[in-house]
């Protein structure tokens, strides 16, 4: 019966003539002269499509981590994950911000423990005065335990690469970054036993600040500070932050401005050699072309080229791909320093 109503209700269904070129000439005259209007694509063209910045460096790492033998691990994918986080546009915006604080909050401490202040006498002990005195290093610690924690993965991940203590092994050897791919990050050239000095000396930064970070948190106030024990323990683990902090970058510049001079043009510039021409250092005026000569990244890709063994398409595996870097000098460097 279903079988019978179908059929009837086919029967009774128009049907529809669909016209032909022979019927509708003047119809398929005008689309055949659309289609020969077209631009056909040919398959030179098709070859010459360049991928956009984000799909070209995704490729770009995929094929430099598809041929590492071990392949990448799960811990390696973690630390990856977490320094791309931490390499992101927020967090180097977030750390120019933190530095331009230290600086203003540096110099209210300063100026007030000289007594460069005109709030009350006498200048450099009265009430409104140590107030904004233990303010102000109360702030420059929170902004310093913060830089040491945004750099902590990056000093940790260095150190761990540099004494060989990952795993899955990877190479360490000069020029060679933390999956032993060659690098045009001149870090990677420091020599290794250097390089682990200054590792070494940035971590004992990061736990003296946090010791001055918990010191400042049991005598939170100027009184406590002032006198003993609270003055003897936040004194030390002070000057030990700030003498291993000064260390530390000392020794880095030094180590980089070597390698610099040894290879002109071959490296990016770091934040002394672009600041320099502008602070009018008498000792770096005559680098102010090298450090023009590098604008934005995809110039240091190409000048990448110079070092032997160095894709001019070379990509951090531990950096974002579509974060461009806020101050174009050597990321890893800044990285040291939560920049």
């Amino acid at each position: 019966f279903n079988l019978r109503v179908f059929r009837q209700s086919r029967a009774n269904t128009p049907r529809f003539h669909i016209p032909t070129c022979s019927s509708q000439r003047s119809s398929c005259t005008i689309m055949e002269e659309m289609n020969e209007n077209q631009p056909q694509e040919t398959a030179a063209e098709m070859d010459e499509v360049e991928l956009s910045p984000d799909l070209e460096a995704k490729a770009v790492r995929a094929s430099q981590l598809a041929e590492l033998a071990p392949p990448v691990s799960r811990s390696e994918k973690f630390r990856d994950c977490l320094l791309r986080l931490l390499d992101g546009k927020f967090f180097q915006a977030l750390g120019l911000i933190v530095l331009l604080l230290v600086v203003a909050s540096g110099a209210l401490f300063f100026f007030f423990l000289m007594g460069w202040q005109t709030l009350c006498r006498p200048r450099t002990d009265c009430h409104h005065r140590n107030e904004i005195y233990n303010a102000s290093i109360q702030a420059l610690n929170v902004l310093f335990s913060y830089m040491c924690t945004v750099s902590m993965p990056w000093r940790c991940t260095n150190f761990i690469h540099i004494i060989g203590a990952e795993c899955p092994k990877r190479s360490n050897e000069k020029g060679r970054d933390l999956y032993g791919i060659r690098t045009k990050d001149i870090w990677f050239h420091i020599p290794l036993r250097r390089r682990l000095g200054i590792t070494f000396v940035l971590l004992w930064n990061c736990l003296f600040q946090y010791g001055n970070q918990a010191t400042r948190i049991i005598y939170y106030s100027y009184d406590l500070q002032n006198v003993s024990p609270g003055n003897i323990w936040t004194n030390v683990f002070f000057a030990s932050s700030m003498l291993c902090a000064a260390i530390g970058g000392g020794w880095q510049v030094y180590e980089e401005r070597t390698i610099r001079n040894e290879n002109p043009g071959k490296f990016p510039p770091g934040p002394i050699e672009l600041m320099a021409p502008y602070l009018g250092w008498c000792c770096f005026c005559c680098k102010k072309k090298e450090a023009n000569d590098f604008e934005g990244e995809g110039r240091i890709n190409r000048m990448a080229s110079a070092l032997s063994g160095v894709p001019a398409n070379y990509h951090d595996p531990t950096r974002a791909e579509n974060s461009p870097n806020l101050i174009h000098a050597t990321r890893p460097s800044m990285r040291l320093w939560g920049l």
